[in-house]
């Protein structure tokens, strides 16, 4: 026997050489399992792209909120060097204030009193006030038509005091 055999490439020839053959049953059923794996293939790196790109984001969340965070603790910090007791004290002495040593204090005849009690930790001043005593000066007969006559006369340019005697 002669071992001169040619195998010829052709399509045709290829198709008829392979020494086994697929019913389109068979071809149907590797084209269907080839379909699921690819989709179930595709499907797992989708859901595996979403969960990183969700891992990224949480990830440059954080790193915001850290930032936010020593931003918030370097506000902090610079509102208690502002709030520093002698801080203030230096800032009233530049703006002409200065501790009061000496307290004085003015009584005023027939001022109610409160008979309430004072708070031992805080200085409470309980007034009453007297808004019908107010009234009552208000709504004197002539008082609206001086005050008339006194814009009037500002308007004008008179001199106010001779309308207001």
């Amino acid at each position: 026997m002669s071992s001169n055999t040619m195998i010829s490439l052709r399509p045709a020839n290829v198709i008829r050489q392979i020494p086994w053959r697929l019913g389109s049953k068979t071809a149907l059923g590797f084209i269907l399992i080839i379909a699921i794996f690819s989709l179930v293939g595709w499907l797992y790196l989708t859901n595996a792209s979403t969960v990183t790109a969700t891992s990224y984001r949480i990830d440059e969340l954080r790193f915001e909120l850290d930032q936010l965070r020593n931003q918030n603790a370097a506000l902090i910090l610079e509102i208690a060097k502002l709030e520093a007791l002698d801080r203030v004290e230096a800032r009233a002495t530049e703006l002409g204030y200065r501790p009061i040593a000496d307290v004085q204090y003015i009584s005023v005849d027939n001022y109610p009193a409160s008979s309430e009690p004072v708070e031992s930790n805080y200085q409470v001043v309980y007034v009453e006030n007297s808004v019908d005593a107010y009234i009552d000066d208000v709504a004197q007969p002539g008082w609206w038509q001086i005050k008339l006559d006194a814009l009037v006369a500002w308007f004008e340019g008179r001199d106010v005091e001779l309308l207001t005697r």
